[in-house]
């Protein structure tokens, strides 16, 4: 009955944590991660409104929340780890005006000049 009560609330707070994600100005992940914390919000709150027993039961609801989960994880790291480099590849490959004249590069990157 703990596991129960402990999952529900785990749903909850991951659910509220979501929400907070979406309707803050502070969280700027763009329209893809604003998708993807509505999908867990949706999925948390799916689980804390069914009736049947939370814990032994796998279900469609806590599958979806852990996917979506995984994949704003999985897109953390990489907005963290690898997205300034390939930001500056994409910039130099498309010939951006914006980025090419910029003064700050990341990590010490070599901007190449028209």
């Amino acid at each position: 009955m703990i596991l129960e009560y402990i999952n529900a609330y785990s749903a909850g707070v991951i659910a509220l944590w979501a929400t907070w994600c979406i309707l803050s100005g502070k969280v700027r992940d763009g329209v893809v991660g604003k998708i993807i914390y509505a999908v867990i919000a949706l999925s948390g709150y799916a689980i804390l409104a069914r009736s049947e027993r939370m814990f032994f039961s796998p279900t469609i609801a806590g599958t979806t929340l852990y996917v979506s989960l995984a994949l704003a994880g999985a897109r953390h790291w990489f907005m963290v780890t690898y997205w300034p480099q390939t930001k500056i590849w994409l910039c130099h490959r498309l010939n951006c005006e914006h980025c090419l004249h910029c003064d700050k590069a990341p990590d010490g990157a070599e901007r190449r000049d028209k």
